[in-house]
């Protein structure tokens, strides 16, 4: 069994708290992080804000496509 296969295997026995777990860890993880470099997010707010749209949209592109 090769690796993909194992992940979606795995990916398909998740509920929907089990993916706002996760959710919320990297929330805090994203919180933590930005309390350690807010000098530097402050910066470049507007080049995280671009990327964080970008990434957004592919998401909902793969997710709400047709196959």
């Amino acid at each position: 069994m090769g690796l993909v296969k194992w992940v979606e295997k795995k990916f398909h026995n998740l509920s929907i708290w089990d993916f706002a777990v996760v959710k919320l860890a990297l929330i805090m993880l994203g919180m933590v992080l930005g309390a350690f470099l807010s000098v530097f997010v402050k910066q470049y707010i507007s080049s995280f804000i671009v990327v964080i749209v970008m990434l957004y949209i592919v998401l909902f592109y793969k997710i709400f496509k047709k196959r």
